[in-house]
């Protein structure tokens, strides 16, 4: 079933051609950089590079909920990066903070500008008991088990410590970072709440 939800190469559709080939990427220095080879072009990232405005997320400093808070990534996720089949964007997990056996994460969306040279980021963003502000902020996700394509449509695959499970879908809206079309429990655990609480204005 994983294999089906998040394929790494597949072919999108009728119409529509995936590339031809896509870049390899491979995570080193202990999570702390992800290295994209593209034919002859490699590209080295930084984990820290990716940052976002995270609400009601935990400080792991202060030991509480903080309403807002500025993280940026500490490695990435080895099960958390895929390529895009039809676009060859590349969507990225990182960890933010980790502690007292809560993991806050976060993806990213990496859209390459001639051929892997330079790149654009993009924010995911998870939504939650109040309206985002803007672009640059996400409620943060949780332990993120696997991440890929299905239909052009990003499928992120996430638990926590009680051993529930959930599936997030971001649909194509047009835009590299997609739109959150709903969360489907897979697996309940001691948390009954695993898909975010959307309160709509």
């Amino acid at each position: 079933m994983v294999s089906i939800l998040f394929p790494i190469s597949a072919t999108v559709g009728n119409t529509q051609k995936p590339r031809k080939s896509l870049p390899t990427a491979n995570i080193i220095s202990d999570g702390t950089k992800l290295k994209i080879q593209d034919g002859q072009t490699t590209q080295i990232i930084q984990a820290s590079r990716l940052n976002l405005r995270v609400l009601d997320g935990l400080n792991c400093q202060a030991r509480k909920i903080l309403p807002s808070q500025r993280l940026a990534g500490r490695r990435f996720l080895p099960q958390g990066f895929s390529f895009n089949p039809k676009t060859g964007n590349l969507a990225v997990g990182v960890v933010l903070q980790e502690c007292f056996d809560i993991q806050q994460s976060a993806v990213f969306i990496l859209e390459p500008q001639r051929s892997w040279r330079s790149y654009a980021i993009y924010r995911v963003q998870l939504p939650g008991r109040k309206a985002l502000p803007d672009e640059f902020s996400s409620y943060p996700f949780r332990n993120i088990i696997k991440i890929g394509f299905f239909a052009n449509d990003l499928l992120v695959k996430y638990g926590d410590a009680s051993d529930s499970q959930g599936l997030l879908v971001f649909g194509n809206s047009g835009k590299p970072a997609g739109k959150y079309d709903g969360c489907v429990v897979t697996s309940v655990g001691e948390n009954q709440n695993i898909c975010p609480i959307v309160i709509s204005d």
